[in-house]
């Protein structure tokens, strides 16, 4: 029998940095990426962007064998409410703001290996929600998920 073709694994590269060059090559600021941007971020505009510092200080893979911050359940609700919340009507969650929380991997090194089913907050459950649909819809949810 015929099984159905499957999308190939896609794989996510990582690169260690040396030192403190991770981002910081740029200042980092708290504004958020204009309205202009449409669909597509700059790499200034990410290195600027507050998630990236948060990213840096939280759970970002810079050197190896550097020790990880204990995990903040206040900065994933915070993350939430700031970034991912939709307070008014059938708006849709802001596409850049989740873009910068994926390529920082906050699912990957921050949500989900800090998830537990009967502690994790709403603002934690959705926010993984949120970041899984983002993969799904960026076709990389195939691999993510099998």
């Amino acid at each position: 029998a015929d099984e159905p073709l499957r999308p190939k694994k896609a794989r996510v590269a990582e690169y260690a940095v040396p030192g403190n060059l991770a981002f910081p090559l740029v200042e980092a600021t708290d504004q958020k990426p204009g309205p202009s941007l449409g669909k597509t971020i700059t790499l200034n505009e990410i290195q600027r962007d507050r998630i990236t510092r948060i990213a840096l200080e939280n759970w970002s893979v810079t050197t190896k064998g550097a020790s990880k911050p204990t995990f903040n359940a206040a900065l994933v609700d915070e993350i939430y409410r700031t970034e991912l919340l939709v307070t008014s009507g059938s708006k849709p969650v802001p596409l850049q703001r989740v873009m910068v929380l994926e390529i920082s991997q906050y699912l990957e090194n921050y949500l989900w290996p800090n998830f537990d089913p009967e502690s994790s907050t709403f603002e934690h459950v959705m926010s993984i929600v949120l970041m899984v649909n983002e993969k799904v819809n960026d076709s990389v949810g195939s691999s993510f998920l099998s």
